[in-house]
């Protein structure tokens, strides 16, 4: 009776040290980790039409780990100011090279509401500040994790 006892401890013990292992070895991967760096690269207007039109938002991220890292799944949303154009998700995979900048492609679609509203902006002022944010969900070695990314610019007719 005394040793099951004694093994149900020392099994308890361990139990709680491999516990407290895997969770501190999860924290410090993950303070370790660093988040992508977005830069917004361009915006290029694919199509007009009646009901509204395309473009792809093209973004160079950047892996500043010693790693490659795989993101899953990369959401955004894209603003014109603080007009909301439109929001949306890719789901093919993206390999993120260590310490490399790799382009990333978003389509987009908006609505022809949407896009009179931005031209409005633009005519009125001659340039326009837009805006790309969401989340990429990373496959690393420690996991998958889901980080923000927010990135910013303005499309200036002038300078075009």
């Amino acid at each position: 009776m005394r040793q099951a006892r004694r093994s149900v401890r020392v099994l308890g013990v361990l139990a709680g040290v491999l516990v407290l292992t895997v969770v501190g070895c999860s924290r410090l991967a993950r303070s370790a980790f660093q988040n992508p760096i977005v830069e917004l690269h361009d915006v290029q207007i694919k199509g007009l039409g009646i009901a509204g039109g395309s473009l792809d938002v093209i973004l160079d991220v950047y892996n500043p780990n010693d790693y490659r890292i795989d993101a899953s799944r990369v959401t955004y949303t894209v603003f014109a100011d603080s007009l909301k154009i439109a929001t949306g998700e890719v789901s093919k995979l993206v390999t993120l090279d260590n310490k490399q900048t790799s382009r990333l492609t978003l389509p987009v679609t908006f609505t022809m509401r949407e896009l009179t509203q931005a031209a409005g902006i633009l005519l009125q002022r001659g340039s326009v500040d837009y805006a790309v944010e969401g989340d990429f969900t990373l496959a690393t070695p420690f996991g998958s994790l889901t980080r923000p990314y927010r990135s910013k610019g303005r499309y200036d007719t002038l300078a075009r």
